[in-house]
């Protein structure tokens, strides 16, 4: 465990610590947070300056929910029984704290990149390297010019391993991103098709995440999901390159694919494979994970038993029913490559009724949010065969257009301005044996929609 001794090493500044607390050398750190109330008993508050208010404005409220230190950039009082660092910029000593737990650690970093799926991935790998390894996935809720920081800070130096995410908007963070953290593996996960994806989609993602290969030395390892962009990108690589996928191209491929509500199967030679995910769209993650856990030595009998006991994050795919519905919540991300699996997972859901999409604005660029928009349009007819639909946001109108235009009656597809002005249709709509579709981005907060439906009475006719 660190000390308020490395602490002080690795970011200079002024210590003031008291002397009823003892040497800094024995005064160990604990868990970082950079918002107040998500301050514990014994953690280190972090006072990073913000677009609309500085954390030190919040310093007696870290203090008062137990923080034990805290690191800030200029005088302030302090408890007689907490320690204090003052440096000139809290948001480069980060980066120094960072780079310190960095050197510190010596298990395998891995990296997951990509437009959609990086979450599931990293859990999946996190779920077959645990059955036998010391290490963590290291998910951490937090501004993306922290992100990767406040990650490496969590890192255990004992540790076996770390998984993190990186995420790009832009040329450059990648790059930026894996300077930091240094991978030994590095991952990308599903990136944007050209032809499903719009127009430049597809080279455009895939030249952002290949900035991760350029990070990788000769004695680490790339593992990456077949696609024809990608296939273009290790020629920036300088480790091995394992790619995944279900040609006959791929070093790791998978066979007899199915999925049934639920479940995913697959072969891997002669391996058969169980993985309890709603979604076909899983299994470049799955498979990344088998890549990986077999580069770290683990069999295919061993990543078999781990995912078949893979435990999804809720509040990514949740599948329940409301009088005799199913529902779909998928809130997780909303951007386009992500609304597009969202529309095939529900074309794949048996429905004794109709297929109904709910769904609000996705998240995109603004340069891009009108094509995109009637494109989403068009899946939701083309692609998933939906019988309705009804849309809510600023871009809704474009959604609904599109559909139309594909094939959808009018009064099928409904455009609203907000959710509390669509959630009555949807609302005096279903009926048992419907399945919806309940899509937005985790900015939408979807879930109170989905809890409201239960206030509505059963439909007594259609």
């Amino acid at each position: 465990m660190s000390s308020l001794q490395d602490l002080f090493h690795a970011l200079g500044g002024r210590l003031t610590v008291p002397a009823c607390l003892g040497e800094p050398a024995g005064i160990p750190l604990g868990p970082l947070a950079v918002d107040s109330r998500d301050v514990s008993p014994g953690d280190v508050f972090w006072a990073l300056p913000g677009k609309h208010c500085d954390g030190e404005e919040f310093l007696d409220e870290a203090f008062a929910r137990g923080a034990m230190g805290a690191v800030v950039s200029r005088e302030m009082s302090c408890p007689p029984d907490r320690w204090m660092i003052r440096v000139d910029n809290p948001m480069r000593a980060l980066g120094r704290w960072a780079d310190y737990r960095r050197r510190q650690f010596k298990g395998h970093l891995i990296a997951v990149a990509g437009s959609v799926g990086k979450t599931t991935t990293r859990q999946m790998i996190h779920a077959v390297l645990g059955r036998r390894l010391r290490g963590a996935a290291t998910p951490k809720n937090a501004p993306q010019d922290t992100l990767v920081p406040l990650s490496l800070a969590t890192i255990d130096r004992e540790d076996e391993y770390a998984v993190l995410e990186l995420h790009a908007t832009g040329a450059g963070e990648i790059a930026r991103m894996a300077e930091a953290c240094r991978p030994t593996i590095g991952v990308i996960s599903y990136v944007a098709d050209a032809v499903a994806d719009g127009p430049g989609v597809g080279r455009k993602a895939a030249s952002l995440h290949a900035e991760l290969l350029s990070a990788l030395t000769r004695d680490g390892w790339a593992v990456l999901a077949d696609n024809p962009w990608l296939r273009r990108a290790p020629s920036q690589c300088k480790a091995p390159v394992t790619w995944v996928g279900r040609s006959g191209a791929c070093d790791l491929v998978a066979t007899n694919v199915h999925w049934h509500q639920g479940r995913l199967d697959f072969r891997v030679g002669d391996r058969q494979f169980r993985v309890p995910v709603w979604g076909r769209h899983h299994l470049t993650s799955a498979l990344i994970a088998v890549a990986v856990g077999r580069l770290l030595g683990f069999t295919l009998d061993e990543t078999a038993v781990a995912l078949e006991h893979f435990d999804a994050l809720p509040t990514h795919c949740e599948v329940s029913e409301i009088r005799g519905a199913t529902i779909i919540h998928e809130g997780h991300d909303a951007g386009a490559p992500a609304m597009r699996a969202a529309l095939e997972l529900l074309r794949d859901f048996d429905a004794l009724g109709r297929r109904i999409v709910f769904l609000g604005d996705m998240a995109v660029e603004e340069n891009d949010a009108l094509v995109l928009h009637r494109q989403l349009g068009n899946q939701v007819v083309t692609l998933c065969g939906a019988d309705v639909l009804i849309a809510w946001g600023n871009h809704a109108g474009d959604v609904v257009t599109a559909a139309r235009a594909a094939g959808m009656p009018s009064r099928q597809a409904i455009a609203c301005r907000t959710p509390e002005e669509a959630l009555p249709y949807l609302g005096q709509l279903i009926l048992p044996g419907d399945v919806v579709l309940v899509k937005g981005s985790r900015l939408l907060a979807m879930q109170p929609i989905v809890d409201a439906l239960r206030l509505y009475p059963r439909r007594r006719s259609a």
